[in-house]
């Protein structure tokens, strides 16, 4: 049986704009995508915010509820909500939108997950700069330091991991 390719790629979306949010309705029944939302006077609802303050077009690729990846039995994988990228940057992102017990599952299961199985599928030392964004639209600046899960999470995926809501690309 041949085994299936996973292009990370293949709907990305160019996004001009030197300030927008990536937002997620969070509809379980209608599972759909993380999406970008350029219109300042919505800033309340995004969820993350990116600054781009680079002059370059970076590209959006939604990944939950998009990108197809399953398990070896056949059920879905758990997944980051969102992507980021152009030729410097690769940027994985989680939307949350809860109170407590969010941060593990974000980073552990759905960041890593997702970074994982892009490696296997893209080489990701093409990027310059490899970063992974937990964001909860509930706590936009965390206020606890979680610099020993952060450096573990680097050193085991060579991805430095961020705990906020504002993305900044220079």
């Amino acid at each position: 049986m041949k085994e299936r390719v996973i292009d990370f790629f293949k709907d990305e979306m160019p996004v001009g704009d030197a300030l927008f949010g990536i937002c997620d309705d969070e509809d379980e029944a209608a599972k759909t995508p993380a999406y970008v939302d350029a219109d300042a006077k919505n800033k309340e609802e995004w969820t993350a915010v990116v600054t781009n303050r680079s002059g370059k077009i970076i590209s959006f690729i939604a990944v939950d509820n998009k990108i197809e990846i399953r398990r070896e039995n056949g059920q879905m994988e758990n997944r980051c909500d969102a992507m980021l990228h152009n030729d410097e940057y690769i940027i994985f992102i989680e939307l949350k939108n809860q109170n407590k017990d969010w941060i593990k599952h974000a980073v552990e299961d759905q960041l890593a997950t997702t970074i994982n199985v892009f490696k296997q599928w893209h080489d990701i030392s093409l990027f310059k700069h490899k970063l992974a964004y937990a964001c909860n639209k509930r706590h936009r600046r965390f206020a606890f330091s979680n610099k020993e899960d952060m450096q573990r999470f680097r050193n085991q995926h060579g991805v430095r991991l961020n705990i906020g809501c504002d993305i900044m690309i220079k």
